[in-house]
Parts: structure tokens; sequence; C-alpha cells
């Protein structure tokens, strides 16, 4: 069961960064955050920001953990196909958040 477990959870730490940064922007655009400025941006902008960060830290973090000797699997079947999915996790994990940053929100 462990195994069933590295293999999946890199992709659905990415499922939950994803589903809290797009939360995140409903949350900051129904308070009005894009409307407070904060050091030549706006709070929502820096909101924004650090939480995109922080969801590719938590990926570099999954997959760094994954690949050490604690929590690696003793098959090197499961191993190396949980260490592919967490570096697709942060190839998508970066990829799909990365519009958070460069659109504009709260049309």
């Amino acid at each position: 069961m462990k195994d069933v477990a590295r293999i999946v959870i890199a992709m659905l730490v990415w499922l939950a960064v994803f589903s809290a940064l797009y939360g995140l922007e409903g949350v900051g655009c129904a308070a009005g955050w894009h409307r407070i400025p904060i050091n030549g941006a706006t709070l929502f902008q820096a909101a924004m920001t650090l939480a995109f960060f922080v969801a590719l830290l938590i990926l570099v973090a999954v997959l760094v953990a994954l690949r050490s000797p604690r929590f690696r699997s003793a098959s090197p079947f499961v191993a190396h196909i949980s260490i592919i999915l967490a570096v697709a996790a942060l190839v998508a994990g970066a990829w799909t958040l990365f519009p958070a940053l460069a659109l504009s929100h709260c049309a």
C-alpha cells in the first residue's frame, strides 16, 4: 500500500496546490485585494506570487523526499515511477500555475 501512495502522492500534491492557488484567486478577487497597493504592486499580486513560489517549493520538497533513502521504495520500478511522476508534477505545477503570475485577474 505504501508503494501506491509513493506513486500517486506527487500528482495529488499538484492537484492540491493547483486548487489552493486558484481558490486563493477567487478569495482575493472577492475581497478586493487587487485594489490594495503594496510596494508598487497590489496585495493580490503579492499573495499570488508568494503562493506560486510556495506551491513550487512544496512540489520540490515532494521530489526530494521521494529521492531520499527514508521514503524511497525498495522496488526499483516504484522508485523510478514515483520520481518520474514527481518531476512531471513539478513541471505541471510550473506550467499550470504560471498564468496566475502573468495574466490579469479580477475582470
